[in-house]
């Protein structure tokens, strides 16, 4: 017994310690990537969305890798969720059994896409420019751009399916700055 007691107060001693190892790198923050193929890697990730469309990840052991759009499915960085499709990130602002709404956060119009250390082709990107809003209808992949001129057509001729906000929709009376509600009501309309 005697000869764990310092083995004990050594391991006692680091305690404070382990918090440290844990921590991200300076500009990295705790996170997660769920890859093209399906698997999920958890690390710390900074994001460079604006600049080059991309993320740089840092496993807990290992070297940093970047990634494009065009690499993952979704990232969660310090508990935000960013989904990718056609090449450009999106920040997912609400989600429900119906609508999902996006923010956009990156514009890789014109970025070199690569295929390993070969280049296989120009990103034309997607629709819209950084901070506009899409919509995505589950189980479909492109989004669709919400402007402040076509809310009104998208809910009366598009999104059919909530009686109450197509009504509002034909009369003109949607706002983009009502949308997160909007979303949310009609995931919830019967």
């Amino acid at each position: 017994m005697k000869k764990y007691v310092p083995l004990f107060a050594v391991l006692l001693l680091l305690l404070p310690f382990r918090s440290l190892l844990a921590q991200s790198p300076a500009g990295f923050t705790p996170g997660y990537v769920i890859l093209a193929d399906g698997s999920r890697l958890d690390g710390s990730i900074k994001e460079s969305f604006k600049s080059k469309a991309a993320i740089a990840f840092q496993p807990a052991s290992g070297k940093k890798i970047n990634l494009g759009a065009n690499a993952v499915n979704e990232v969660n960085i310090g508990g935000s969720s960013f989904v990718s499709y056609a090449n450009d990130f999106f920040k997912v602002i609400s989600t429900g059994t119906t609508l999902t709404l996006l923010q956009k956060v990156s514009d890789a119009t014109g970025k070199v896409i690569y295929n390993g250390a070969e280049a296989a082709g120009i990103s034309s990107g997607t629709e819209g420019r950084i901070g506009d809003f899409l919509i995505r209808i589950n189980g479909q992949s492109a989004p669709l751009l919400v402007t402040e001129a076509g809310i009104n057509g998208l809910f009366s001729n598009t999104l059919t399916a909530c009686p109450a906000i197509q009504t509002s929709a034909k009369a003109g009376q949607l706002k983009l700055a009502d949308l997160e509600k909007l979303v949310a009501q009609y995931n919830t309309c019967k």
